[in-house]
C-alpha cells in the first residue's frame, strides 16, 4: 500500500497506533502533530493551519474536530471510494478506466459494450493517475490556467482603457464625418468637370474624324467629275479615248480600294451616360458618378452597315475610373488608332490579369465592417465553427454554442434568418439542389436542411460515433471522426474509412476540418487538418494517403477551404494562411494586424473577391470580412 502524506505507517499487524502529523505540513517534508481534523476536507490539521482553514474564504464554513473527537488515524478510503465521477452513457457506474488511443474515459459497460477500444490498450486509472500529477500534461494544464487568468486580467484592463477613450472616439469621428462630407463634395464637384470635359472632347473628335471623311469624299466626287469630262472630250478621238480610258480603269479601282478602306474604318462611336450605383454608398474609393457604354456604331457612308458593338469589360471598368480616353475603332486610320490604344493605362492590364488569376498570394485585402451575428434569443456568445457560400451573395453559419445556423447577406452585412438545431452542431457542406448537412456532434447525427430562401430542416440521419468536419463528392459524404475519416452515402452508411497506416499506426490524432477540391482537370482530393499533429493530409477519393504538409508555421490548423487551383485556405492560431499544395508553400495573407483572432473557419467569393472569417476576439465571436483591392 503506498504511503499516506501526513501519517506514518502502521506497524506489522496493527500492534502500535498511527502516529499522525499535519498534512499540509508534510507537503513540505515537517513532521507536525495535528491539533484538528477537517471531515470536509479529510485533512488533518497543525494548529497553524487549523486558523488559516478557519479563515479562508472556502473553508470558513467547514466545522473542524479537535484532539478529543476527531480520528485517531488517517483511515485509506477503499477504491470504490475514491471514483466519485459517473459515467455519461451509464449512470450507475464510476468512470475507472482510460483508453490512450481514443483519449477517452470509460467506465467497465463501456469497455464491455463498445467495440471500438477492443484493440486498445486500456489502463485503469489508478494506474495512469500516480504518475499524471507529475506529468508534462498537468503541467501544461496549470500554465494554462495561469496564463489565460492572466491574459483575462490584460483583457479587462485594456477595456477599461478603451472605455476612457470612447467619448473622445465619437467626437473625433463625427469631426471627421463632417471633414469626409466636404470632400465628397469636392470629388463629385471635380468629377463631373472631368466627365463633362471628357463628353467635349468625345464630340470634338467625332466631328473632326466626319469633317475629314466629308472632305475626302468631296476631292474623290471631284476627281471623278474631271476624269468623267477628260472622257467626253475624247469621243471623237478613238486612240487617246483608249489610253485615257485604260488608265482611268486602274485609277477607278484603286479609288474604290479606298473608298472601301474609308467606309471600313469609318464606324464612329456611340455613348450613352449611366449613372454609377456605387456613387450612392459614398464608398471611400476613386469611383466616377457615372461611365459611359458604347452602344451602336454609325457608319458615315452607309446607315445600313450599322452594327451593334459590345463594349469590353475593359473599356468598362476604364470609364468607371474615369481613366478611358478613347475607342479602338477610328475613321482616321491604323495610325490615330493604334495612339489611341496606347493612352490606354497599364494599370487596367494589370487588373485584367488579376481577375483571370485566382493567385490569393498576390492578393491584397482590405478590412471591412464586421458583421454581427449575435440576435436576442442567443443565450451564450456566439461561437462560430464553420461557413460556406450560397447563391446570391449569402454566407451560411454555424454557431455551435447557440445550436443554430445562421444566414447572413453579404450586400449588406446583416443577419437575415436562424434556425435552432437539436444539439451542437459543428460542421457543414452544401449539397446539390439547394441543400446542405451539418454534423451534430453530441447526437451523433447529421441534419440536412435546405438553403432555397430560409434555412428550413430536413431529414436527419444518424452515425456510429462523434463526427466533427464534413464534405461532399460524387454523391458520398466525407466525414471526420476523432479517430479517422470515414466515407459514406447519404443515409450514413459506411462505404469505407481510414485511421491507420499499413504498420497500425494512427494516420491522425484529431481530424478536426476537411475540404473536398473539385476544380481543375485532376481528379477530386481530400485535405484534412490535424491540430494535433500540427499537419494537414492529403488523401484520394478513395481514403489513400497521397501527401502529408508540414511547416515550422503550421500550428494546430483548423478550418480549411480550396481556393483557385491547388491553393488552400488555411486557419491557424491568429493568422489566416494560404498552402500552395503543388510546392507546399505556405504565405501568410492575415493576421492579428488584421484583427484576426483565433479563426475557426473562413470562406473566400471568388465573385466579391470578399473573405470572410469565422474568427474570436475575446469573448465575442463576429465574421470578419476583408476585399481584395
Amino acid at each position: 500500500m503506498d504511503a499516506v502524506p501526513g501519517r506514518k505507517a502502521q506497524m506489522a499487524y496493527g500492534s502500535v497506533t498511527d502516529i499522525t502529523y499535519c498534512q499540509p505540513c508534510a507537503e513540505d517534508g515537517k513532521k507536525i502533530l495535528t491539533e484538528a481534523f477537517c471531515p470536509v476536507c479529510k485533512e488533518f490539521l497543525c494548529s497553524t493551519c487549523a486558523r488559516v482553514h478557519r479563515n479562508q474564504k472556502i473553508t470558513k464554513s467547514h466545522a473542524l474536530q479537535n484532539k478529543n473527537i476527531m480520528p485517531p488515524s488517517f483511515r485509506e478510503e477503499s477504491e470504490d471510494e475514491k471514483f466519485i465521477e459517473t459515467c455519461q452513457l451509464h449512470a450507475k457506474e464510476f468512470i475507472k478506466y482510460y483508453c490512450p488511443s481514443h483519449d477517452a474515459l470509460l467506465c467497465g459497460d463501456c469497455l464491455v459494450e463498445n467495440d471500438e477500444h477492443r484493440s486498445c490498450k486500456v489502463e485503469k486509472i489508478m494506474q495512469v493517475a500516480k504518475q499524471y500529477q507529475q506529468g508534462a500534461e498537468y503541467n501544461r494544464l496549470k500554465t494554462g490556467l495561469v496564463q489565460t487568468a492572466s491574459n483575462i486580467g490584460k483583457l479587462l484592463h485594456d477595456i477599461q482603457a478603451i472605455m476612457k477613450s470612447v467619448d473622445e472616439e465619437s467626437l473625433t469621428n463625427i469631426n471627421e464625418l463632417r471633414k469626409f462630407r466636404n470632400e465628397i463634395n469636392q470629388y463629385l464637384d471635380q468629377r463631373e468637370n472631368e466627365l463633362l470635359a471628357e463628353i467635349d472632347q468625345k464630340k470634338r473628335t467625332s466631328k473632326r474624324l466626319l469633317n475629314e471623311l466629308k472632305l475626302k469624299c468631296t476631292n474623290m466626287n471631284s476627281s471623278i467629275e474631271q476624269l468623267k469630262s477628260e472622257l467626253q472630250a475624247q469621243d471623237g478621238n478613238g486612240n487617246q479615248l483608249l489610253i485615257l480610258g485604260k488608265r482611268a480603269i486602274k485609277w477607278l479601282a484603286r479609288l474604290q480600294t479606298a473608298l472601301e478602306e474609308m467606309r471600313r474604318k469609318s464606324e464612329v462611336p456611340r455613348y450613352k451616360f449611366h449613372r454609377d450605383p456605387a456613387i450612392e454608398q459614398l464608398i471611400a474609393s476613386k469611383k466616377t458618378i457615372g461611365r459611359f457604354q458604347e452602344g451602336e456604331s454609325t457608319s458615315a457612308l452607309d446607315q445600313q452597315q450599322r452594327q451593334q458593338r459590345t463594349l469590353p469589360q475593359q473599356l468598362h471598368q476604364h470609364f468607371i475610373a474615369l481613366s478611358f480616353k478613347g475607342v479602338s475603332a477610328s475613321a482616321v486610320g491604323q495610325q490615330e488608332r493604334q495612339l489611341l490604344k496606347e493612352q490606354l493605362p497599364r494599370q487596367h492590364e494589370t487588373m485584367q490579369q488579376q481577375q483571370g488569376s485566382a493567385d490569393l498570394s498576390q492578393f491584397k485585402f482590405s478590412t471591412q465592417p464586421d458583421i454581427s451575428v449575435k440576435t436576442k434569443g442567443d443565450t451564450s456568445d456566439c461561437f462560430l465553427t464553420s461557413a460556406a457560400l450560397l447563391p446570391g451573395n449569402r454566407v451560411l453559419l454555424v454557431d455551435c454554442a447557440n445550436y443554430s445556423l445562421k444566414l447572413v447577406d453579404t450586400e449588406n452585412n446583416q443577419l437575415v434568418s436562424k434556425v435552432k438545431l437539436t444539439d451542437e452542431p459543428w460542421d457543414l457542406c452544401l449539397l446539390p439542389g439547394d441543400r446542405a448537412a451539418v454534423t451534430l456532434r453530441g447526437k451523433k447525427k447529421i441534419q440536412f436542411v435546405s438553403t432555397q430562401g430560409n434555412v428550413t430542416l430536413q431529414d436527419v440521419v444518424k452515425i456510429d460515433g462523434q463526427c466533427f468536419g464534413i464534405d461532399f463528392c460524387d454523391g458520398n459524404l466525407i466525414v471526420s471522426f476523432p479517430w479517422g475519416i470515414v466515407l459514406m452515402d447519404m443515409k450514413g452508411n459506411v462505404k469505407k474509412s481510414v485511421g491507420t497506416d499499413s504498420s497500425g499506426k494512427p494516420l491522425f490524432m484529431f481530424p478536426e476540418y476537411l475540404t473536398v477540391t473539385r476544380k481543375g482537370h485532376t481528379p477530386p482530393a481530400i485535405y484534412v487538418s490535424d491540430p494535433g499533429t500540427n499537419t494537414i493530409t492529403k488523401l484520394s477519393i478513395s481514403l489513400e494517403v497521397l501527401e502529408t504538409y508540414t511547416d515550422s508555421i503550421l500550428k494546430s490548423p483548423r478550418g480549411l477551404a480550396a481556393v483557385g487551383d491547388n491553393q488552400l485556405l488555411v486557419c491557424y492560431s491568429n493568422n489566416i494562411l494560404l498552402l500552395d499544395t503543388l510546392t507546399g508553400k505556405i504565405t501568410q495573407l492575415l493576421g492579428e494586424e488584421e484583427g484576426i483572432q483565433w479563426p475557426n473557419n473562413v470562406a473566400y467569393c471568388p465573385k466579391q473577391k470578399m473573405m470572410f472569417v469565422a474568427c474570436c476576439s475575446g469573448f465575442n465571436y463576429s465574421v470578419k470580412v476583408f476585399k481584395n483591392v
